[in-house]
């Protein structure tokens, strides 16, 4: 489908009208590919939560209770839910605008379906004929690459669900041990340091198995978010189409805030744990506390984007500058080339205007 996609561009010229098809087809190919990969070490990973998860279960981790795997599913279910009816919403747009299309042209057919089937997906049925398995086959593969996109963002959100809920209980015990009327000793400083380096190593693990989906995942999300907002002061024919546009820019904004603010939640984790630690009077400090304090300081504690950014509520604005700053140069581009480039003229009979 990418390369129809992308033999169809080559033939009518690109802009940022025409180029989304290609875009999504290559960028879902990626997602794809990521999760795959991710997916072959997934029963190493499985090794370290196992780890992780012997100590963590127990007492006195054990005594803070979150409702992990209730959030994980509301999250997942959640935005699984809203991604299918911003996808449903798409294909009633599309027809719909063809039906009124068909009415406006005064355009008769017998096979509404096949119509539809050469209207939206010329760059298939251009190259084999039309039957009805292919259509059926092409609508569940769109479908399902559709869902890679929200799919990649849930995959961070519950991980970083995960990672924060172990470390709000390590945290927790030693805020607790702190705040009580006796100072821990050193021994109890000996366990925490010995626990928050294997926290901490397996937060490494899961940011070398996760860091190359974070960076696809906040690339697409800018993009994504530039795009549609691009065409938001562009009119709309139909309240249908008006509806369908607002909901799909609502809808990512609210899913891309929610995987920087979850994810961002790690770092701000930390960065409380570390003034815990500053409050303990001198007469508590003792040399594994002050290890421990070091390497707190030391480590970031986020994931990233392949090291080359970190998730903070730092990153979050930095991103909102971003989208302002790609937005003025599309805009910049979209006025320097033809703005019905690949568009058909009205009631033309092809899908594009150079098919």
């Amino acid at each position: 489908m990418a390369t129809a996609e992308m033999r169809r561009v080559a033939r009518t010229g690109i802009n940022f009208s025409n180029i989304i098809g290609t875009y999504f087809f290559v960028d879902t190919a990626i997602i794809v590919c990521l999760t795959v990969l991710m997916a072959s070490g997934w029963r190493r990973f499985l090794h370290e939560v196992e780890k992780l998860e012997l100590i963590w279960t127990r007492w006195p981790y054990n005594l803070r209770r979150d409702n992990l795997k209730l959030n994980c599913w509301i999250l997942t279910m959640l935005w699984m839910f809203f991604a299918t009816v911003e996808h449903c919403l798409a294909s009633s747009v599309q027809v719909y605008i063809q039906y009124q299309e068909s009415l406006r042209c005064n355009w008769i057919y017998s096979n509404a379906m096949k119509n539809y089937a050469h209207r939206n997906y010329a760059y298939i049925f251009n190259w084999m004929p039309y039957n009805v398995p292919v259509l059926f086959f092409v609508r569940y593969v769109t479908y399902s690459v559709t869902m890679a996109w929200t799919y990649q963002d849930i995959l961070i959100m519950v991980i970083s669900a995960y990672v924060l809920t172990r470390y709000r209980q390590f945290f927790w015990r030693i805020e607790v041990a702190c705040n009580g009327t006796v100072l821990p000793t050193e021994s109890f400083w000996v366990e925490i340091r010995e626990h928050y380096v294997i926290i901490s190593e397996f937060l490494v693990h899961v940011d070398k198995m996760y860091s190359p989906l974070v960076l696809s995942s906040c690339c697409n999300n800018v993009f994504l978010i530039c795009y549609l907002l691009l065409h938001s002061l562009k009119p709309h024919a139909y309240a249908i189409s008006f509806v369908y546009f607002w909901y799909t820019l609502c809808f990512l904004i609210g899913r891309t805030l929610t995987t920087l603010w979850i994810a961002a939640e790690l770092n701000r984790e930390k960065r409380s744990a570390l003034r815990v630690v500053q409050r303990i009077s001198s007469d508590g400090w003792c040399t594994e506390l002050e290890r421990y304090y070091l390497l707190l300081r030391a480590e970031v504690g986020a994931l990233s984007g392949s090291r080359f950014f970190y998730l903070t509520h730092q990153t979050t604005f930095t991103i909102v500058a971003v989208i302002f700053t790609y937005e003025l140069v599309m805009i910049k581009y979209s006025r320097m080339t033809a703005a019905d480039v690949g568009i058909p003229e009205n009631c033309s009979a092809m899908a594009f205007s150079q098919d």
